[in-house]
């Protein structure tokens, strides 16, 4: 695992920059800077509404008494795809292309292992809420 990441990044840089020279000579050097200037700030403001859109989705399963596991990979999607999106060069944004559709997303979270996460329950397995009584004392001083 870690010759073949390592790998990758050793490679990354080069990849990244024969990606760039071939799209600046297909379509010329406006079209492949805006495109990289896109492309960044697009991954921006993914990292920016993906912790909060996971947070959202992952409330919504914990109250509905789901298992939170698809909506917690479907962030962690987004924001690794943010995360490519801000490095420059157009291997990296393929990747994050495909990170963003839905059943690329869905065919990845089907894939893990089975023992990727610990077993949760759901909030109410039989056990009963838990009640507690809270009163403030105002009269006594610190």
């Amino acid at each position: 695992m870690m010759s073949w990441l390592f790998r990758f990044v050793l490679f990354l840089p080069l990849i990244e920059v024969v990606g760039i020279i071939l799209v600046w000579a297909a379509v010329g050097p406006w079209w492949t800077i805006g495109a990289l200037v896109g492309g960044s700030l697009l991954g921006f403001v993914l990292l920016r509404i993906s912790p909060l859109r996971t947070a959202v989705e992952v409330r919504a399963h914990v109250l509905r008494g789901e298992m939170p596991g698809p909506a917690m990979f479907g962030g962690l999607s987004l924001g690794l795809a943010g995360l490519l999106l801000l490095v420059p060069g157009f291997f990296t944004d393929f990747l994050a292309l495909i990170l963003l559709f839905g059943p690329a997303r869905t065919l990845l979270f089907g894939r893990l292992p089975d023992g990727a996460a610990p077993p949760l329950r759901p909030p109410s397995a039989g056990q009963p809420p838990i009640e507690a009584v809270f009163r403030a004392d105002h009269d006594e001083a610190p």
